[in-house]
């Protein structure tokens, strides 16, 4: 892929999720990125552009599967890559991709929530993706939930993390007293 095709792609990407009605997807998005880069270094351009779009049905609201549609958190997370992975091809289909980058970008978008084992670019997007939740996303998160739902969310977050992951977490530090006391708590119990 040339690097103008792989530029109009992110480009495409970003465009889209800077219309989500979801306030943190669009840094999100970008420091998921940011996350693999630091994390994986040699980072494909596949792994590189699953960061990215690896939400991107939160953006489209006539798309985006509810968690209330699914029987636990689990489900609908599974639910929500599989609908990313979708939308995401759909845009792929637009460009000049050969089938082995699409199928790949989809296979890490579809698995980004629990796959990761066997795969160490996948293994980075996880990773990367619930840092990202502590990094960007937790002080928004924090404003529209109860504490019991984001003591729940926070829990849920550090526990798909690798131990390579959970090493960062100690450098996240929250403005909101109470929101830093609860993630500590939460760090020291994991």
């Amino acid at each position: 892929m040339s690097p103008q095709t792989l530029e109009s792609l992110e480009r495409r990407l970003l465009e889209i999720i800077s219309h989500s009605p979801v306030p943190e997807d669009y840094p999100h998005a970008r420091n998921v990125r940011e996350w693999v880069r630091k994390l994986r270094p040699q980072a494909s351009a596949a792994v590189q552009v699953a960061a990215l779009a690896h939400d991107i049905e939160r953006a489209l609201p006539e798309r985006k599967v509810r968690r209330e549609d699914y029987p636990d958190f689990d489900a609908f997370k599974r639910a929500h890559a599989r609908n990313s992975a979708r939308v995401t091809g759909e845009i792929l289909d637009e460009f000049d991709l050969t089938d082995a980058f699409k199928k790949r970008v989809s296979y890490l978008i579809e698995h980004h929530e629990f796959g990761g084992r066997e795969d160490e670019e996948l293994l980075a997007l996880k990773d990367a993706d619930a840092l990202s939740f502590f990094d960007v996303n937790l002080p928004y998160y924090a404003k529209r939930h109860t504490p019991e739902e984001i003591l729940f969310r926070m829990r849920w977050g550090i526990q798909r993390l690798s131990p390579r992951g959970r090493a960062f977490l100690p450098r996240f530090q929250f403005r909101d007293e109470r929101l830093d006391r609860l993630f500590r708590e939460c760090v020291r119990a994991a």
